[in-house]
């Protein structure tokens, strides 16, 4: 190999040492936090992600988590926009409860959440389906403005809205309220 050559050989493989080098270290960066990796992108760039995990976390305690597919970062506009979204917050009493859907926004000031799409929320033995839920980080609810159904092992509720504090765990549903209870006797007192 003639001299030229090598130094071609060798300034190939040093680039590609570097290059790795590098790419581990933005891995392991998006890895460890990759909402702080997106809000370290430069004022005028966008950012695109795929398989995203994050878990926010407040006093030490999760609070929730999210995985989704792809997210893009549109820092002009202060929100990050995710694909097939899988969330879980956890809730003081240790319950979990999961929500997914296909399209999700976080705005990133605020910490709100919007998913869109078959959203589906499982807590437990129930399961509620919609086609959008907000989450709100001010106020710790989960709420619809589209209709609702939800199912369990002895009810079927179907409502227009509902509102849920995941504070105090309660759920209100509103509007053409609908339910079957099965297997239970109503008796007075009870």
């Amino acid at each position: 190999m003639t001299f030229k050559g090598k130094t071609i050989l060798y300034g190939l493989l040093g680039l590609s040492v570097v290059g790795l080098g590098i790419a581990f270290i933005v891995y392991d960066w998006v890895k460890k936090d990759p909402m702080e990796a997106l809000s370290a992108v430069a004022a005028n760039q966008d950012l695109s992600l795929n398989h995203v995990h994050h878990v926010a976390s407040r006093d030490g305690k999760k609070e929730w988590a999210l995985d989704a597919e792809s997210a893009q970062y549109q820092r002009q506009d202060h929100k990050t926009v995710f694909k097939e979204i899988a969330a879980t917050f956890f809730l003081k009493s240790g319950k979990e409860v999961h929500l997914t859907g296909r399209d999700g926004i976080l705005l990133t000031d605020s910490k709100n959440m919007e998913v869109s799409g078959g959203v589906v929320l499982k807590s437990g033995l129930y399961e509620l389906n919609t086609e959008k839920l907000v989450y709100n980080e001010g106020a710790k609810t989960i709420s619809a403005e589209t209709p609702i159904k939800m199912t369990g092992k002895v009810i079927s509720l179907r409502g227009d809205q509902l509102v849920f504090n995941l504070r105090t765990e309660k759920l209100i549903v509103s509007g053409g309220v609908k339910a079957v209870i099965a297997g239970s006797a109503l008796e007075p007192g009870v």
